[in-house]
């Protein structure tokens, strides 16, 4: 997005997330449901137990909800302004929030504090992303740069330059090798860490790229592009694999299952009902469309396979369990 466009109240990190098989069906055992939150929904996370999801908000709030029960249950105060996206660490010890105020933090799962605010961005942090190891943080911002910070110590350890424009969504590679960022400025840039050359750039002609994510064994990179388009790329090569017009409007949230056989995507236009469609990444054959009664903003699916999430620009998060079939 340019900087004529109006601020989305968006968070689209990228929530790599989980079925544990290729296929996916709403479970007849368990209850789908949904929750209110104060504030539009910017970003979902599931922690890696599968036993919360953490919610980014737009008044300044990220909040837990537990799954079992389907309420809130934690609210967390660190930033002044809308947060705009959240990220577990592979492990669960850590939750990271970027926020409109210029600043990230981390959150302690376990000894339940906040630690040194993260900051150095001129821009609201859109995107943020752990490396797998859980040792780097990495924040994209409105001011076209990409950070990384030192998890333990909240250190800056780089700065990342090369977008012209807002870094709208950041995925690590399963190895913890490579860095992608997606920009308003049409481009996707794969970075090698820790030092941050280019290894390839992709240049999506015309487009602004909302979002990425990387398929968990590492073959596939996928993109929400705006107005609606889903393209894939072989992640090794940078080759173009398929182009598909997947929605009516703006993708701007995808994840990929832990098999590397699922491919979610949300989309919905401004004070409209949107939509999450599951997809089979191979083919991009879609294999199921479910209705949300607002934009779709960010989806996630949770790491055990048992729930998928969505949170909407009207305040709602609704999580559905999954069941699985065999192919």
């Amino acid at each position: 997005m340019n900087q004529s466009t109006s601020l989305p109240l968006v968070g689209r990190s990228l929530m790599v997330a989980s079925l544990i098989l290729a296929s996916a069906n709403l479970s007849s055992a368990a209850q789908k449901f949904t929750v209110k939150m104060p504030a539009s929904v910017s970003s979902v996370a599931f922690s890696p137990t599968g036993q919360q999801l953490a919610v980014g908000c737009a008044d300044s709030s990220a909040r837990l909800v537990d799954l079992a029960s389907g309420k809130e249950t934690v609210e967390l105060r660190a930033h002044e302004d809308r947060v705009a996206c959240v990220a577990y660490s592979r492990d669960g010890t850590f939750l990271a929030t970027g926020g409109y105020d210029k600043t990230a933090r981390i959150w302690n799962t376990r000894l339940k504090h906040f630690g040194e605010t993260l900051r150095g961005h001129r821009g609201a942090v859109l995107s943020i992303a752990f490396s797998p190891d859980g040792k780097l943080l990495a924040t994209g911002s409105i001011d076209g740069a990409i950070k990384l910070w030192d998890v333990a110590t909240g250190a800056p350890r780089a700065t990342i330059k090369g977008h012209k424009s807002w870094v709208n969504s950041l995925a690590f590679s399963p190895d913890g090798q490579m860095l992608s960022s997606a920009s308003s400025d049409g481009t996707i840039k794969v970075w090698r860490m820790p030092y941050g050359s280019v290894k390839y750039s992709i240049d999506v002609t015309g487009s602004e790229i909302r979002s990425i994510a990387i398929s968990p064994d590492g073959n596939i990179l996928a993109a929400g592009i705006r107005y609606g388009t889903i393209k894939t790329w072989d992640f090794k090569t940078g080759r173009e694999v398929s182009s598909v017009k997947a929605h009516e409007s703006d993708v701007w949230s995808l994840a990929f299952s832990p098999d590397s056989r699922t491919l979610i995507s949300g989309d919905g236009d401004w004070n409209k009902a949107g939509q999450v469609k599951l997809w089979n990444p191979a083919t991009m054959e879609l294999r199921q469309t479910l209705a949300t009664s607002g934009e779709v903003l960010s989806v996630a699916y949770s790491a055990d396979g048992n729930f998928m999430a969505a949170g909407c620009a009207d305040g709602t998060v609704t999580a559905w369990p999954l069941q699985t079939k065999a192919p």
